[in-house]
């Protein structure tokens, strides 16, 4: 019988976990799951490394609650499948970003993690599990070369809070095209779009890097970049001695 695409994703989520040593025995992991396919999918490949890795960790999955609807489909994809499982209503309760001039996406997405790390250690898990994947990683290098001034991304695994929360992104070597024709495959329900989602500035760097691709048919443009964070040569970047300044 011919395997199918979860199969062959799984196998390299397992090699992200090896690589960048992302799970260890007796782990307690909280799973961001909201309620898009690419924390479905993280849930998935998780649940199914429980099952059958020798090393024994737990799981629950947490959803913060931005709009009902997608809180009702999140619930009751969550108890179809048997994992433990948060819906938080408070996280954001009281929160507008309907008046605002700044980036609503960064901020909606700082409410909720700094909701979901005081979730994790509240009720005793040490690792938080995000379902970021390689477009994300080069989207927010692209994000901070631009408009923070800053060499850096999302790391597969980022320590927290003097070792007491750590942040892991199993996904890291999974395309988001995989990511929706795996979400075809498995059945993952299909939520809204936010509201502002065409209007941050990831969507700008989305639009660049299709950009990039379609002029360089040959090249794999996101992975190559994606692989260009690993291979950092500091003998070829600027050094300023003295005092820094802006140019």
């Amino acid at each position: 019988m011919p395997k199918g695409l979860f199969y062959y994703l799984a196998k390299r989520v397992g090699y992200a976990i090896g690589d960048f040593a992302l799970i260890s025995e007796g782990d307690r992991i909280l799973v961001g799951v909201s309620g898009g396919k690419d924390s479905f999918a993280l849930l998935d490949f998780l649940m199914d490394k429980q099952r059958k890795s020798p090393v024994k960790f737990d799981l629950m999955a947490y959803h913060i609650v931005v709009d009902d609807e997608t809180a009702s489909i999140t619930r009751n994809y969550l108890s179809r499948i048997g994992v433990e499982f948060v819906i938080d209503n408070e996280a954001l309760s009281g929160l507008d970003l309907s008046n605002t001039d700044k980036d609503r996406c960064f901020l909606c997405s700082w409410y909720r993690r700094k909701a979901i790390f005081f979730a994790a250690h509240n009720r005793g898990y040490n690792k938080v599990a995000f379902g970021h994947n390689m477009d994300d990683v080069v989207q927010t290098f692209l994000m901070n070369v631009f408009f923070k001034a800053s060499i850096s991304t999302m790391c597969p695994k980022q320590i927290f809070f003097d070792g007491q929360i750590t942040v892991i992104r199993p996904l890291v070597y999974i395309r988001e095209d995989e990511l929706v024709r795996l979400a075809k495959e498995r059945g993952y329900p299909k939520t809204g779009l936010c509201r502002w989602a065409d209007e941050n500035k990831r969507e700008q760097m989305k639009y660049i890097l299709s950009w990039l691709q379609r002029e360089s048919p040959g090249a794999d443009i996101v992975k190559s970049a994606f692989l260009s964070l690993m291979n950092v040569n500091p003998d070829y970047l600027p050094s300023r001695v003295g005092n820094k300044r802006q140019s």
